[in-house]
């Protein structure tokens, strides 16, 4: 980068919090002032931000962006995602029930609810390497969601927004500030910063090995891609 550059990235205070992003803190429960920072928020697929970047197509939830992993076409990573919560080599049939909706927010809704009781007990501890690793094969097994998150200009924050969650989203409180962890935002940017570089993720394969995850009966070996 050029001295310009450079002293564009120490004055840019988005461009710092991008840079400081890693996975360790995905977990990090934060607060955002909108005032103080350039966003680029999303609660739905269709949003739009204010200078027209279709940034809610970045959400596990928005359609049209296909790929293929572990031997499967997938319709999308809200699908794969949730498998993972019910991986035991004995939950192929809720697997595909789960695959089969016609969107990822129908999955969610209806067959995560159904099968609720079911579900691993343990998948907290590995949920956010799987969704790292989920939406990385999105980023490299989909041409056009790849152009779109390297669209994402660097000097923005990604930020999701639900009413309810905390955990991969922000809330907005009463006082206008985003209160949560904004995984999903932050596993985003970690994907982007990967293509950009042209590295691999935080990936831990150990961690996500020594999870025992099952897809349709067969036990996954996770290796990191040459």
């Amino acid at each position: 980068a050029s001295f310009m550059q450079k002293q564009t990235q120490i004055l840019n205070p988005e461009v710092g919090y991008n840079q400081a992003i890693s996975f360790s803190t995905l977990t990090r429960e934060e607060v955002i002032n909108p005032a103080e920072y350039n966003l680029l928020c999303y609660a739905r697929p269709s949003d739009i931000s204010s200078d027209g970047l279709p940034v809610g197509k970045l959400g596990n939830q928005a359609s049209g962006f296909p790929f293929s992993a572990l031997g499967y076409e997938w319709k999308g990573s809200e699908f794969l995602y949730l498998c993972g919560r019910w991986s035991l080599d004995t939950q192929g049939e809720i697997q595909k029930e789960l695959a089969s909706q016609r969107s990822g927010y129908i999955a969610r809704r209806f067959t995560y609810n159904k099968y609720y009781q079911k579900r691993r007990k343990d998948f907290d501890i590995f949920k956010h390497q799987w969704m790292l690793w989920v939406v990385w094969q999105k980023c490299i097994g989909n041409e056009d969601f790849r152009k779109l998150l390297l669209s994402m200009p660097s000097d923005r924050i990604i930020c999701e927004v639900e009413k309810r969650d905390p955990v991969w989203a922000f809330i907005r409180g009463e006082d206008g500030k985003l209160y949560g962890c904004n995984a999903m935002g932050k596993i985003l940017t970690l994907c982007k910063r990967a293509l950009e570089t042209n590295m691999q993720p935080e990936i831990d394969y150990d961690r996500l090995n020594q999870s025992n995850i099952y897809i349709f009966g067969e036990k996954v070996m996770f290796r990191q891609e040459e």
